[in-house]
């Protein structure tokens, strides 16, 4: 036995190598092997290609946190800014109010025309008689609007402001020389109405015209006074109303003045031009000196 184990022990040693052996037995494994493609193979990388690839993705990371960062800083520098900037937009104004007309200023807004509309008579054969005879003699009527500054002193006299400004209504003359002008504004009176009670605003102005008109109105100017708020003590000027004073016409064109010669400028009504609206502003310091 001894004998025995010796002779083994010199005998010489041989490896196979496993896949060898497994293609000795299964020589159809190899074609399967040698049919996986390579690219399915997952790929071995090195150390070195590894940590490349992680520090470039950790720098990409900085990147984007320093580039919100930035993003966080300029938006935190807006909101420090913004309720200074929104106070000023926000910040409340008080409003005008007049507990009476002495000494107080409006705005006026106006839009009137020149002429009244012209009457027009029921009678057909009169319209047709006058259309004939007086065709040419009706006055060219056109209209004007804009703002004017008064301020209404405690004396009963009117200043201007601010000269009247141009409207902005296309239909109307408002722009450069063929402004209307106001020359001058009368002294202002607070009268209650004895039709209705209620206490009314009257002023006139001296209005020029522009060519083609080319004259000189005094025109009229009345609004309702309304007592506001929660004692009644605020003043709102509400339904103005603008007027020019023009002869009654003589019924039937006129012949029976004959008899009444001259009345013609005596009997005169208060004809509808075009109204006005008023908003109260601050009293102006330097009033325009010219009407006093």
């Amino acid at each position: 036995n001894n004998n025995n184990n010796n002779n083994n022990n010199n005998r010489p040693s041989i490896f196979i190598p496993v896949n060898d052996l497994i293609m000795m037995h299964h020589p159809s494994a190899k074609l399967r092997h040698s049919s996986i493609p390579s690219s399915t193979l997952p790929k071995m990388s090195s150390s070195s290609d590894n940590d490349s690839g992680e520090s470039t993705e950790v720098e990409k990371l900085r990147q984007t946190a320093s580039k919100l960062r930035a993003e966080a800083q300029e938006a935190e520098k807006g909101l420090k800014r913004s309720p200074s900037s929104s106070a000023e937009e926000n910040k409340y104004v008080k409003p005008v109010e007049y507990s009476t007309l002495s000494d107080s200023c409006w705005e006026i807004t106006y839009r009137f025309a020149n002429e009244p509309e012209s009457n027009k008579d029921d009678n057909n054969d009169n319209n047709n008689n006058k259309n004939n005879n007086d065709e040419n003699n009706t006055p060219q009527r056109k209209f004007y609007a804009g703002k004017l500054q008064l301020q209404f002193r405690g004396d009963g006299y009117t200043d201007i402001i601010i000269p009247a400004k141009d409207g902005d209504d296309d239909d109307v003359t408002n722009s450069g020389s063929n402004s209307a002008t106001f020359q001058k504004v009368w002294g202002w009176d607070l009268e209650t109405s004895a039709e209705d009670t209620l206490d009314y605003l009257l002023f006139s102005a001296d209005v020029a015209f522009p060519p083609p008109i080319g004259t000189s109105e005094r025109v009229y100017f009345q609004a309702r006074v309304d007592r506001e708020g929660k004692n009644e003590d605020v003043l709102s000027l509400k339904d103005g109303s603008v007027t020019v004073k023009r002869n009654v016409e003589a019924p039937g064109g006129g012949s029976w003045w004959g008899i009444f010669r001259g009345a013609e400028g005596i009997l005169a009504q208060f004809r509808s031009v075009g109204e006005f609206k008023c908003r109260p502003i601050a009293i102006a310091a330097n009033p325009d000196p010219s009407d006093e």
